[in-house]
């Protein structure tokens, strides 16, 4: 299966987007984050992506043609129109802290996983994260209640230190 990795820098407009999750939803694109350094205002994510040479032609045209990565996008790509994330109904949003505990939990694809296995929307909101040390990664996790649930419980069996910041996604009290 071939791999590429990429780095992206992104703006704050472009930090409000789920930039990664799209990859994965729109190529097909297993996404692993190597390295991030993400705030309020810049963001910088080393990305490696695994998938066909197609999907992984295709989603690196796509950081390209908006500007994320350098370079400019083959003449025969075409973006897609719609952002596929409004096709996905996304009433309930959490606030969640990763930490890594272990070198393997810094290596698996566990944000990929949560938007293709639970059908969530996964938006990267801070980071300060190296593969090789692990680190924190802080996600909005979006989609039906019952979605979302699922996806925390899931993030609890990998053994990664779950920090929701509010204490409950059926409380909207906490917000």
């Amino acid at each position: 299966m071939p791999s590429e990795t990429v780095e992206i820098n992104a703006t704050p407009e472009m930090l409000t987007k789920p930039l990664i999750w799209r990859l994965g939803k729109l190529y097909n694109v297993v996404t692993r984050i190597k390295r991030a350094r993400v705030t309020e205002d810049y963001g910088f994510v080393t990305l490696m992506l695994d998938g066909s040479t197609q999907e992984v032609d295709s989603a690196v045209n796509y950081l390209k043609s908006n500007k994320l990565i350098t370079g400019g996008a083959s003449t025969d790509y075409s973006a897609p129109r719609n952002e596929p994330e409004n096709d996905i109904p996304q009433p309930n949003t959490i606030f969640v802290q990763l930490n890594t505990v272990s070198d393997d939990q810094a290596q698996s694809p566990v944000l990929y996983r949560l938007g293709k296995d639970f059908g969530t929307v996964i938006r990267l909101e801070r980071a300060a994260f190296d593969e090789e040390v692990g680190g924190s990664v802080e996600v909005a996790i979006s989609g039906d209640l019952s979605a979302v649930q699922r996806a925390i419980a899931y993030l609890h069996t990998t053994g990664i230190n779950v920090n929701p910041r509010q204490r409950s996604v059926t409380d909207g009290g906490n917000l």
